[in-house]
């Protein structure tokens, strides 16, 4: 009898739903592979979406794409999983990690849209952008010292930072970024990560405080 079910279809572009890891929308319905591979937005929007809802979400991916590949990336940052590009005269960054979705086609922000800027060290806040004084620079770095001190003594240990952002982005209102540190190598060896976070960091404070951003 299962032979002849009839195969799920998509409720966004109409294609066959077949694959695993797919996404699931309002009223459980199962989006296909291509359209799951687009999509770019917060869980909990996802819960309640409709198909309308997510065919105007996919628009605007295409529209996202296009300001992606259009705009002069200047400088681009990496801190283990988590990318980021900024293009500072036209006033755009854009940040890519695995939670976000399509990583070749990341979420570019315009600063406008950047409000607030968070960092954690597990659960203690180590900056944000309503903190004067230290830059997130210098904050950064001393937390990063901190976690490869630990390091080198426990090699099984493992210590990460969540940045927090809030935007006015519709589909990306509140950004959680999980960053982890498993080795004192991904602080201080090659590659660089530490210092890509302290200058990621630098550059998302001051675009929340709505000063000049500095590229480093």
């Amino acid at each position: 009898m299962g032979l002849f079910r009839k195969s799920e279809v998509c409720p966004v572009c109409g294609g066959e739903v077949k694959g695993l890891f797919l996404k699931k929308i309002g009223g459980k319905k199962t989006l296909c592979k291509e359209c799951s591979a687009q999509v770019s937005m917060a869980k909990e929007l996802l819960k309640n979406a409709t198909p309308e809802f997510m065919k105007a979400h996919l628009e605007y991916r295409r529209e996202n794409a296009l300001k992606y590949n259009t705009l002069h990336w200047d400088v681009k940052y990496v801190a283990r999983g988590t990318r980021m590009g900024v293009d500072p005269s036209a006033g755009f960054l854009y940040l890519a990690d695995a939670d976000m979705g399509d990583l070749d086609n990341p979420v570019v922000f315009s600063f406008g849209q950047i409000t607030r800027y968070e960092l954690y060290r597990l659960t203690k806040k180590v900056d944000d952008s309503d903190t004067p004084g230290a830059t997130a620079l210098e904050s950064t770095l001393s937390a990063l010292s901190g976690i490869a001190k630990i390091l080198d003594k426990d090699k099984n240990s493992n210590d990460y930072f969540r940045l927090v952002l809030t935007t006015t982005e519709p589909y990306w209102p509140e950004l959680k970024l999980e960053i982890y540190f498993n080795s004192p190598d991904d602080i201080y060896g090659i590659g660089g990560f530490g210092g890509d976070l302290e200058r990621m960091c630098q550059v998302l404070k001051s675009v929340a405080r709505k000063e000049p951003v500095t590229i480093y």
